[in-house]
């Protein structure tokens, strides 16, 4: 049996942080997962770190002012993996929100930003637009409005950050399968294809795994995760020279994002409820003509894509804290939920974001009350 201060299962990018910021207090952390670092969730986002400005828009504030802090913090801790890039938002006679919402909405995202902006929103020249985007329609569009958030490599960005808690004396094992787990009032027993551990403390940040594993291991939790699939599809070649944010008549948003590293194009995200297991999801050819028929809507006939053109698509799930709504109404803030017993803690972490994961690791040292 091997002895730990903190065990930690998931290594997607909330795991990660969190290891990363229990072992910088010197606590001896185990860090578990079924598959590889940034494997599941942590490497299927839109890559991108940023505020979240259609949240404001469900009054979710404290998320973005909380996303906007690390985002800086990000671009600062690893400026060669995020950096700061412009969104460049058109708006059309049929858009959904009008021009001057917006404006409001860019403006409280400035102001949220304070001292930490990377750059102001600001309204464009149509005809620079024109020139610039030629594959985009020009009939209807009203305005071109553009501010500034950042993109990243997610499962790089994920796995720096591994590396820099294993470089701390924390340990990492990956491909790892419990087969157990068992708790009294000293410490937690697990007992795993990877050997056996004991602790008193155990952080589940499986993320959209989490209640299959509560489920399988019998473990108290006081909410539940509803499991919110985004698709990507990505296109050879460069159809935009700058990343876009885009509104469907639905009111709900997709992104177009060139990567000139790889000369291609990614397009997402789609939003739906699953309820199969994870280990069974797929992307469902429904969502892949839906993201085909909205982009297509805002192109020239001849510059439209065709089912034939996808060349990859790959699948995330977003681990919202379970709520009544729509799903792209539902809140994108995470949930600490403690249970203590005798001397042990288990800490299961519901929800949580890519660009959030450092002030989430922080509150999870806080609630656990362990300090540098």
């Amino acid at each position: 049996m091997q002895n730990y201060d903190v065990i930690v299962l998931g290594a997607g990018i909330n795991g990660c942080g969190i290891a990363e910021k229990l072992a910088q207090s010197g606590k001896q952390v185990l860090l578990l997962d079924k598959e590889g670092v940034g494997q599941g969730t942590s490497s299927k986002s839109s890559r991108l770190i940023h505020g979240g400005l259609r949240y404001l828009e469900t009054g979710q504030i404290h998320l973005v002012y909380e996303a906007l802090h690390d985002r800086q913090r990000l671009i600062a801790k690893y400026p060669d993996l995020v950096q700061s890039r412009r969104f460049i938002l058109p708006i059309y006679k049929s858009s959904p929100r009008p021009a001057w919402m917006i404006r409001i909405g860019l403006w409280m995202y400035d102001l949220l930003s304070g001292s930490r902006k990377v750059g102001h929103s600001k309204t464009e020249d149509i005809s620079v637009f024109k020139s610039n985007f030629p594959a985009f329609i020009e009939d209807g569009l009203k305005s071109v409005l553009s501010y500034v958030d950042a993109k990243t490599h997610d499962r790089e960005l994920t796995r720096r950050v591994a590396d820099d808690f294993q470089k701390l004396g924390g340990t990492v094992i990956v491909h790892c399968k419990i087969e157990s787990i068992n708790s009294d009032d000293e410490h937690f027993e697990l007992h795993s294809s990877a050997g056996d551990f004991s602790t008193p403390i155990l952080v589940n940040a499986t993320g959209p795994w989490l209640n299959e594993v509560n489920a399988k291991f019998d473990l108290p939790a006081r909410f539940q995760i509803r499991k919110v699939s985004g698709i990507h599809l990505i296109f050879d070649g460069l159809i935009v020279p700058e990343l876009m944010f885009m509104q469907t008549k639905e009111k709900r948003i997709f992104f177009i994002i060139p990567e000139p590293e790889n000369d291609q194009t990614l397009i997402g995200t789609t939003e739906r409820e699953e309820d199969c297991d994870m280990d069974d999801l797929h992307a469902q050819e429904s969502d892949i003509q839906y993201l085909l028929d909205q982009v297509n809507a805002y192109l020239k006939p001849d510059h439209q894509f065709q089912r034939k053109d996808v060349r990859d698509i790959y699948i995330g799930v977003r681990p919202l804290v379970r709520r009544k709504g729509d799903v792209t109404d539902v809140s994108r803030e995470y949930k600490l939920d403690l249970h203590t017993k005798g001397n042990t803690k288990l800490l299961h972490i519901f929800g949580g974001k890519l660009t959030t994961y450092l002030s989430l690791a922080e509150n999870v040292a806080d609630v656990l009350k362990i300090k540098n």
